[in-house]
């Protein structure tokens, strides 16, 4: 039988095997603002699918706002339509999203770095029998824990922050 995953995975907490890749961004649309997640299964490939989403809910502190009196304003009830500079239309940035990585059976999060610069590419994780630290990129939260342990060579990364359009 063909081995269909060339890389294995063992969580040093539960023992489990499979990984969760989770994306969250956030949407913005004028003054208010929205925050997404979804999540799957990391692929034999490194390559990754979303199985859910779903939006994730601000807490009830966060809600509770205390409001002065309003009473002296009247709600606008005309039948004009808002001009074109007053719609406020829906941004997401991806520069923004934030990638997670965990043990499926666990939760537990796991160091990953990903094949290209910008959270681009494949995603490989530290604990993964085929991860090679020098061709990887740090996702952006674990720079400098790469850093300490020697796995950021200055010149290479810098030359190659600096000149993207040139990667091996």
């Amino acid at each position: 039988m063909k081995n269909l995953q060339p890389w294995t995975f063992t969580c040093k907490t539960c023992g489990g095997h499979e990984l969760t890749v989770t994306r969250i961004w956030s949407i913005l649309a004028g003054a208010d603002s929205e925050s997404w997640q979804e999540w799957g299964p990391l692929e034999a490939s490194h390559l990754w699918h979303y199985d859910f989403k779903e939006k994730i809910e601000k807490l009830e502190e966060e809600d509770e706002a205390e409001l002065g009196d309003f009473s002296e304003f009247a709600e606008d009830d005309s039948d004009s339509e808002p001009e074109e500079y007053e719609t406020i239309e829906a941004q997401s940035d991806s520069e923004g999203d934030e990638f997670y990585v965990n043990c499926a059976n666990c939760d537990r999060e796991i160091e990953f770095g990903w094949s290209k610069l910008d959270q681009q590419g494949l995603i490989l994780p530290v604990e993964t029998s085929d991860f090679e630290p020098l061709n990887s990129w740090p996702d952006p939260k674990y720079v400098n824990f790469w850093q300490q342990k020697g796995w950021l060579r200055a010149g290479r990364f810098q030359f190659e922050v600096a000149n993207p359009n040139i990667l091996p």
